[in-house]
């Protein structure tokens, strides 16, 4: 039993699978509709804790800046 207790993480927000602006140990894939307008999954994910958008997995982990899953609108000069 001792074997399983030492198996098992004591702090889980030391976990390494965690959003690193909120801590929440989940994501889930955006849903979109494509260029035909069907309903399908993007590579950008939204994490369940505070609902911002990542790029990728790497992104999400590390929490940095909110990086645009869409190409930034050309603003008039």
């Amino acid at each position: 039993m001792n074997n399983l207790r030492a198996a098992i993480p004591l702090n889980p927000s030391t976990a390494s699978n965690r959003c690193g602006y909120c801590g929440a140990t989940s994501y889930h894939r955006v849903l979109a509709r494509d260029d035909a307008g069907v309903m399908r999954y993007t590579e950008a994910l939204r994490c369940t804790g505070c609902g911002r958008e990542y790029a990728n997995l790497q992104v999400w982990r590390r929490g940095g800046a909110q990086e645009p899953t869409t190409p930034p609108i050309a603003a008039a000069d």
